[in-house]
């Protein structure tokens, strides 16, 4: 179409200034970065501007949307532009809705879409220019859209290019990413938003709170300002809540339009065409309506400051619905639709003084990442070979390689084979597309397009928690806008609607697409555990309390135990008879923590479930030893028998190894119990419980560890007992390992005059000096300095308490004794009567 014939539809935007910028990025690379504010026009005038560039020549712009109803809007905004209906020049593709022709020029696609081309068509012939609009929403399928496009370009479209739009970008890693790709900034239009947030005095809204709140502020708006109304809730539930609200205080002028993705089209078209003459809207969204969308005469937004996000956790298998604060990005982009056409106000339901993050968090750090594995195994490429702005996380990748293993969808090498091939063709999530496989051979696709439906559009409102009541739901009441998708999911399975679904099925069919979430209830309490180890529970008051064994589809909240949203009954001999691949048969030697002893037994599980087990009788020897070894690895080293010798020993070795760390290994507690297996595994034989610990010899097994020369050695440099000058042997205690202490009554030690040394003189001995009853009198390592400064004044004091025993005046010369006083004199030790003078 000529140029002038374009711009006699476009109202000039603040887009137009940068478009000359735009055109001459794209004509001299490969690659643009377009960052414009909301507001700007770039996805509605971008895409009409390039038609006629020369690079294009005749072939298409693909421009994918994160979202359907933004892509819609989009491909029927630009085609009112060019005055024709959709479908002749801009044309859109979606998952169960295609409105393009021969003519079409401008494909607006959603994410999943570009996947499915590039998978048909690595080449992407016919494609001049691939947009990439509203890319700082980060979802999965943008990033592997680009990474595969870009994969595309280097291998086999050099002259393909690539644009990258957003109001809100971190573009220097864009820049790098895309090799250096210009960055072309375009500001929105000049309108001010005066920006009002919560009192600080009145307490953050939750997620159970803000519908209510954020209802009466927008009723508050209403009253003051002029104009249609914004208001920005985390989901469909709090948007119907605020609804309510509203309908029941707004008068006639007053249009009150929920707007969410699982809304039929034409209630969406509502909220977003403009209000009647003589009326304006409030209209209520998700954050589907923080970007592309354009909502005529909205001039004040209620920014209730959440956003539901999925985040999977890869450890059980499961995905968690999350509320929490939006980022500072999306809180940019939802007060820019305040000042579109005309200053406008944005209430902000959070404090001034709250920091919001930067940026939202990349899907692909959070998200289940088993579709981008099943389409790079598809595409036959690794994620390391991919550039991409966020590698996906080690550990998630491997979670979804087992994951599509257990599918049977990728071989052991990580190939896709036959079925993985088969469902990737389909376009849905893995875990759907097998069901819907395998359903096909079992006469249940129906059923299973049933389940699909309701898991991927979430169709009916205050559905009940049994997946067979749900899906006989559906079937009576199916919605119009479901009815197309229906078919559309049957007819690669070549299978027509039934009269009555088998509800009975669903158990089956949903154990299918979630082999890891098999549940069976707990033997104690009300709880259930998944295949994948996660503690579920149901809600108070579930007919299906009672079932043995679940199928789950879907849990959340937070702690270690999940609360299950939908599940359906499956009997035990499903599990057995559909399931048997899954099953193990193994046997189990393991420490029993309650019983304190090894126990052996054949166990046949799914996953974390038990089904059955029994005794083994003739357990590997070796494999009790360490179950055994665990126990005290769980007891610690008190679960050995230790003894006063065998505490000694450690003690002195430990004593040693502080000096010569070079001759000693270590034996600390952290040390010993890392290496239990060398040096106790060997003494285990035949024992199985802590009891049978008791028979250990510890001074043996410590020996065995240092081996006969440190032994030996060990009595030299750490002695267990010194002879003082009374000829007794006394133990010396190293439990400090930097004090060793020998303690003596006092009488014991005349005539020493130097404190006692050990590890070869290095290290003085601390002398705990006893009365005769063997209470402390003092405590030195300077022997020498007691008898001269200090031994005058005890022998004054302890005479007349234990005049029985021997206090001479000079410790030098006297002789060290066991005996009393009168036993010395008796012996001819002392003369009598003259020892104590």
């Amino acid at each position: 179409m000529p140029q002038t014939q374009l711009n006699k539809r476009v109202t000039i935007l603040p887009i137009h200034t940068v478009l000359p910028d735009l055109k001459s990025a794209l004509s001299a690379h490969t690659s643009a970065i377009l960052q414009a504010d909301p507001g700007a026009g770039k996805t509605t005038v971008v895409p009409l501007e390039l038609l006629s560039e020369p690079w294009l020549a005749g072939q298409k712009i693909v421009m994918l949307e994160p979202r359907r109803l933004a892509a819609r809007a989009a491909a029927l905004r630009m085609a009112e532009t060019l005055g024709e209906r959709v479908g002749q020049t801009v044309g859109y593709r979606m998952r169960g809705e295609t409105k393009v022709s021969p003519a079409t020029r401008i494909e607006v696609v959603t994410e999943g879409v570009l996947t499915r081309l590039l998978q048909h068509d690595p080449q992407l012939t016919g494609v001049g220019l691939v947009i990439f609009d509203e890319f700082h929403e980060r979802s999965l399928q943008a990033d592997l859209g680009l990474a595969l496009t870009l994969q595309a370009w280097e291998l086999f479209r050099e002259d393909l290019k690539l644009l990258v739009m957003s109001a809100t970008l971190e573009g220097k890693r864009l820049q790098t990413l895309l090799k250096n790709a210009p960055l072309v900034r375009s500001e929105g239009r000049s309108h001010p938003v005066e920006i009002r947030y919560l009192d600080i005095k009145i307490p953050l809204p939750g997620p159970k709170g803000v519908a209510e709140m954020a209802a009466k502020t927008a009723l508050g708006a209403l009253q003051k300002e002029p104009g249609s109304l914004l208001l920005f809730l985390p989901g469909a539930a709090e948007i119907m809540r605020a609804a309510d609200y509203l309908h029941e205080r707004v008068g006639e002028d007053v249009i009150v339009a929920p707007l969410f993705g699982a809304m039929e089209t034409n209630a969406q078209r509502l909220a977003i065409e403009p209000a009647p003459e003589g009326k304006r809207k409030v209209v209520l969204a998700t954050n589907i309506a923080e970007t592309s969308l354009t909502i005529e005469g909205v001039r004040i937004v209620v920014d209730g400051g959440l956003e539901r996000r999925v985040r999977y956790d890869a450890s059980s298998g499961m995905e968690r619905y999350e509320t929490g604060l939006i980022s500072q990005d999306s809180a940019t982009q939802r007060t820019g639709r305040a000042g579109r056409t005309a200053p406008g106000i944005c209430y902000r339901l959070w404090h001034e003084t709250h920091a919001l993050r930067p940026h939202r968090t990349p899907e692909i750090l959070t998200a289940d990442l088993a579709p981008l594995m099943l389409e790079l195994a598809a595409w036959g490429a690794e994620p390391e070979e991919l550039c991409f702005l966020d590698a996906p996380p080690p550990h998630a990748v491997k979670e979804a390689k087992r994951l599509l293993k257990e599918l049977e969808m990728v071989d052991a090498k990580g190939a896709l084979t036959p079925h993985g091939e088969a469902a990737s063709s389909l376009g849905s999530h893995p875990r759907i597309a097998h069901m819907l496989l395998r359903a096909r051979g079992e006469g249940l696709a129906y059923e299973a397009a049933l389940l699909a439906l309701l898991w991927q559009e979430r169709p009916l409102k205050n559905a009940p928690l049994d997946l067979g009541e749900q899906m006989a739901l559906l079937h009576r009441k199916m919605p119009p806008r479901l009815k197309s998708r229906l078919t559309q999911t049957l007819r690669p399975l070549k299978t027509r609607p039934k009269t009555e679904p088998e509800t009975e099925a669903a158990g089956f069919l949903t154990a299918l697409a979630f082999p890891d979430r098999i549940a069976r209830r707990r033997e104690s309490g009300d709880g259930f555990l998944s295949a994948a180890g996660k503690g579920l529970r149901l809600p108070k008051g579930s007919a299906l309390a009672h079932e043995s064994f679940l199928a789950v589809a879907e849990s959340g909240g937070e702690g270690a135990s999940l609360t299950i949203r939908s599940a359906a009954k499956l009997s035990e001999a499903t599990i057995q008879e559909r399931f048997a691949h899954l099953i193990a048969t193994r046997e189990v030697v393991q420490w029993d923590r309650s019983r304190q002893r090894v126990e052996a037994r054949v166990v046949t599980s799914l996953g974390a479930i038990l089904l059955n087990s029994r005794p083994l009788p003739d357990p590997d020897p070796e494999l009790v030893a360490r179950g055994l070894l665990e126990g005290v690895r769980q007891n610690g080293l008190s679960a050995l028998p230790w003894n006063e010798k065998s505490r000694s020993l450690l003690a002195r070795i430990r004593f040693v190894r502080r000096y010569i760390p070079d001759v000693v290994p270590d034996m600390g507690d952290e040390a010993l119990l890392e290496s239990l297996e060398e040096w106790l595994l060997p003494f285990l034989e035949g024992m199985r419980s802590i009891e049978e610990l008791r028979g250990l010899d510890m001074v043996m097994i410590l020996n065995n560890m240092i081996g006969w020369e440190l032994t030996e050695r060990l009595e030299i440099l750490a002695p267990a007992r010194l002879e003082v000058p009374s000829g007794s042997k006394i133990a010396l205690d190293y439990a400090d390992p930097e004090r060793p202490v020998l303690a003596a009554r006092l009488q014991e030690l005349f005539g020493q005059i130097e404190t006692p040394r050990i590890l070869e003189g290095r290290v003085p001995v601390t002398l705990h000096l006893l009365s005769p009853a063997h209470r402390p009198l003092a405590v030195t390592t300077d022997l020498k300095s007691f008898w001269r400064d200090v031994y005058p004044q005890v022998r004054k004091e302890m005479r007349g308490r234990y005049p029985k025993h021997y206090w001479p005046e000079d410790p030098f010369e006297a002789v060290a004794t066991r005996k009393t006083k009168r036993q010395m004199e008796k012996s001819g030790t002392i003369p009598s009567k003259k020892g104590n003078r």
